[in-house]
């Protein structure tokens, strides 16, 4: 019986020093911040509304559980948050370029229909076929 009640007593020391010796994730917690600020400067608001917001909901929820000293939760939570805010500005990054390769291309399609349209005004004048004029870039 005696071997028992020490057994006992010793998982309820263990247990007690496991909980206590879990350290709150501050570092954690700020890695997540700095990584949603990032994301917003990245303008992840326009660009990634969705990732921005479960970063956003993640990290308060973390904040909220180490008000509660729960560490655990609190750590799991704040590398989610911190995944979801990098998720967040690597979206807007790509939208900011895939706008630009877009606004490229329209640049670039207006540049030869004017080429076309000065090539084919040189061919009806019949002056300097051989020679192209100088076309200047509209801007967009």
């Amino acid at each position: 019986m005696n071997g028992l009640r020490n057994g006992f007593l010793c998982a309820v020391a263990f247990g007690i020093i496991a909980c206590a010796s879990v350290p709150m994730p501050v570092e954690k917690l700020a890695v997540a911040k700095s990584s949603i600020e990032r994301a917003e400067q990245a303008q992840a608001a326009q660009f990634a509304q969705v990732e921005l917001s479960a970063a956003r909901s993640k990290f308060a929820a973390a904040q909220a559980a180490v008000d509660k000293s729960d560490a655990e939760v609190a750590a799991r939570l704040a590398d989610q948050a911190e995944v979801d805010a990098q998720l967040a500005e690597a979206t807007a990054r790509a939208k900011q370029q895939e706008q630009l390769v877009t606004e490229m291309e329209a640049g670039l399609r207006d540049l030869r229909e004017e080429t076309l349209r000065s090539g084919q005004a040189i061919g009806n004048s019949g002056a300097g076929a051989s020679t192209p004029q100088p076309v200047t870039p509209r801007q967009p």
